[in-house]
């Protein structure tokens, strides 16, 4: 196995981390519709200046469609629930309930692959969702009252990021069994970026001003993107595939991170907990899902 390969799916999952960040400041300059078509829309064309042009030859109708419309969803669902906190600190959380996309991956590889798992999938699941109920009761433990509060007073944002947690899961067991070739990924980018705006002109009013900082960060938002893709898709074939994607359960903790550094709103020491059982739990699940 090459070394550069694994630690360019290492330099993925790094890249990875820096969206929620990088979402978010975009969001606070461009507006919530405007920073997300903007930046699937930079992204799109950045993954098919670097990969090249995409084929759909060979794919089917059904990746198309149905794989299509769960990617576009996701994207849709994660950038805006991120562009509609209404505080940084409400950032950090809708950011971690989608990292609940890797436990619920394994689950529905279940019935979707016929994946053989081990019992202890089920408890890690459960721990995965109360860390992140830890951390919308705002870390004061498994509080059900002040996270119906906290719900309630965002209902959309939180319900997109949860939203886009399921859609991200499904569509990653669905790919692997309707995607005959290569995968038009700039095509689904674009195509997000093309319902964004359709969003953006039909409910924002506000208007796009591209300031230095902006432009940089778009910049560097589609540069993550177009890199990231192309690094894990080396470290699948090349690197220690295994190894790659046990790290890539340790997202939520370095995304947490970075966004908390970048938007100068690092977590209290009770928001940390619920980040560490949502990574233990993913991890869990994906030890449940070895070599049997």
């Amino acid at each position: 196995m090459d070394r550069f390969a694994t630690l360019s799916g290492v330099l993925a999952i790094l890249l990875w981390s820096m969206s929620v960040a990088l979402t978010r400041s975009l969001s606070e300059s461009l507006g919530p519709f405007g920073a997300a078509a903007s930046i699937y829309t930079v992204s799109g064309i950045m993954v098919w200046m670097v990969g090249g042009k995409p084929s759909l030859r060979g794919e089917s109708p059904a990746y198309l469609i149905v794989c299509g419309l769960l990617f576009i969803f996701y994207m849709v669902a994660f950038s805006l629930a991120i562009g509609l906190a209404h505080t940084r600190q409400q950032t950090l959380e809708l950011g971690l309930i989608n990292y609940l996309w890797p436990s619920l991956t394994l689950i529905f590889a279940v019935p979707l692959l016929k994946l053989r798992v081990r019992w202890w999938i089920w408890p890690g699941v459960v721990l995965a969702f109360a860390g992140v109920l830890w951390a919308i009761s705002g870390g004061h433990g498994l509080d059900i009252h002040q996270l119906l509060r906290n719900v309630r007073g965002n209902p959309v944002a939180y319900g997109l990021a949860l939203g886009a947690a399921v859609s991200w899961a499904l569509y990653s067991n669905l790919v692997r069994v309707l995607c005959k070739g290569k995968g038009v990924l700039p095509l689904f980018l674009l195509a997000t970026g093309a319902v964004l705006w359709v969003l953006y002109f039909t409910y924002s009013s506000n208007r796009i001003s591209l300031t230095l900082p902006a432009i940089i960060e778009l910049l560097a938002m589609g540069a993550v993107t177009a890199i990231s893709y192309q690094c894990w898709d080396i470290a699948m074939k090349k690197g220690n595939a295994t190894l790659v994607a046990a790290l890539s359960y340790f997202t939520p903790l370095s995304s947490i991170l970075i966004a908390g550094l970048w938007l100068h709103t690092l977590p209290g020491a009770s928001f940390w907990p619920g980040v560490l059982m949502v990574v233990g739990g993913s991890l869990l699940c994906w030890t449940a899902s070895r070599g049997k």
